[in-house]
């Protein structure tokens, strides 16, 4: 069983940075990137060879405006065209991969938000509500799905996708009660079958895939949070939908083997009803930033990556779980930020699976410098997997060429063990470069 996550608070203040002489305002960017596959993957994939892997084009646009009475409303969407499906070869890349990204339409941010004059602040639409501390491990950062269409190529702000919720929020002495509901959040976006980076490649040759659609499509979070003079604290509670998918059953075949070892010949998966319960904060002096977290996760599903592992199961399909974080940073060079950061998850199956490794243990260390009065802004990521499963680097480097141009790099590189999530992505190390133009009104 691997860690589900490869890898701030809210600001309950309206928008201000709109022009007060502005009607609306309007921003974005027109980006274009090309990505190299520098190895060759398997031929589990549609794309096996060293070659191009992305030509692609984003459109990203956001409109700012005020309703009156004190509303404003916030809309941005983000329009992609890959022409890597067209300059492929014919059958390179499967037909779902070519569904799904040769065009595509997001509608992004799209909610209105209010404050009132008793301290009472609402924000209802589809939105981004980023809770806890930690970068890699979520504990407490519960509400929102993630961007999973790649590992480790997304950049930290991007991998959180909007979801519809209503947020209402007050003060009641240095205390602040953020409380959410949400209703058909979905779940995480992972590729398609055949891409590169579909997440169940190793099992749709053994099996047939299901889906079952979870019993509720309402969700409840809070959190209680308080500033301190040198540091925050919040408690947050969930009742939820687990964003990953995880084995729910499976109908078995006896045809083929003996009666008394069936295998599984339809696994159906589902975004199981969890419960949580967790604390985070932070500690500032001088330089240096320690921060960390602690949760209880109830009802946590897992996807075993194997017929074995499904016999092991014995019917019992969701665990708890306890999630550690504890992390530093320190500022205290110039230009430069270090972080370290380490994650703990320990699943308890003991009762069912006795044999099972049940501690996982993994580490980021990520530096992050400026130069140029930072035009140039240069980030190292390094990430160690739990349990010595393999380990991912990161390297981008941006510039800006002028106030609305800017010029990007990226570089990913995979290490994976046999017994590692990213084991059958080993080869999918990838460099690309981007071009950027950013506009406003």
């Amino acid at each position: 069983m691997a860690q589900d996550d490869f890898f701030g608070n809210i600001s309950v203040d309206i928008t201000n940075n709109q022009d007060p002489n502005k009607k609306f305002q309007v921003l974005g960017s027109l980006s274009q990137k090309i990505g190299f596959g520098l190895e060759q993957p398997s031929d589990m994939f549609a794309r096996n060879k060293r070659q191009l892997s992305k030509v692609e084009t984003i459109l990203f646009t956001q409109l700012d405006t005020k309703l009156g009475n004190d509303v404003h409303l916030r809309v941005s969407a983000k329009l992609y065209h890959d022409e890597i499906y067209r300059l492929g070869d014919d059958g390179e890349y499967s037909s779902a991969e070519i569904s799904r990204f040769r065009n595509r339409f997001e509608v992004r941010d799209l909610y209105l938000e209010k404050s009132f004059d008793n301290g009472l602040y609402v924000k209802f639409g589809k939105q981004v509500l980023a809770w806890g501390q930690a970068e890699y491990l979520r504990v407490s950062d519960l509400i929102n799905i993630e961007d999973q269409y790649t590992f480790g190529q997304q950049d930290l702000e991007d991998i959180r996708l909007q979801v519809p919720a209503l947020l209402v929020s007050f003060t009641r002495g240095a205390w602040t009660f953020d409380n959410v509901v949400t209703y058909k959040a979905g779940r995480n976006k992972t590729s398609p079958k055949g891409d590169e980076f579909d997440q169940l490649i190793a099992l749709r040759d053994q099996f047939s895939l299901g889906r079952v659609k979870p019993d509720q499509e309402l969700e409840y979070f809070l959190r209680a949070s308080t500033h301190y003079s040198r540091g925050d604290l919040e408690i947050v509670a969930a009742d939820f939908n687990d964003n990953q998918l995880g084995f729910e059953n499976f109908s078995l075949d006896i045809s083929n083997n003996s009666p008394s070892l069936p295998l599984p010949n339809q696994i159906n998966f589902t975004q199981q009803r969890m419960q949580a319960l967790a604390a985070s904060g932070n500690w500032v002096n001088g330089p240096w930033l320690v921060f960390a977290e602690a949760g209880r996760h109830f009802n946590k599903a897992i996807t075993p990556s194997n017929a074995e592992q499904f016999n092991q199961l014995n019917g019992h399909n969701s665990f708890d779980q306890t999630l550690t974080v504890l992390g530093v940073e320190y500022n205290g060079f110039s230009n430069t930020l270090l972080s370290f950061e380490a994650d703990n998850v320990v699943t308890n199956t003991r009762r069912f699976m006795p044999e099972q490794d049940i501690n996982l243990l993994s580490f980021s260390t990520r530096a992050y410098w400026t130069a140029l009065n930072q035009r140039l802004e240069v980030l190292a990521i390094w990430t160690k997997l739990a349990d010595n499963a393999g380990r991912v680097g990161r390297l981008t480097i941006n510039y800006d060429v002028s106030d609305s141009i800017d010029l990007g790099f990226l570089w990913v590189d995979y290490h994976g063990n046999s017994n590692s999530i990213l084991f059958d992505y080993r080869n999918n190390d990838v460099v690309q470069i981007e071009l950027s133009y950013n506009f406003q009104n």
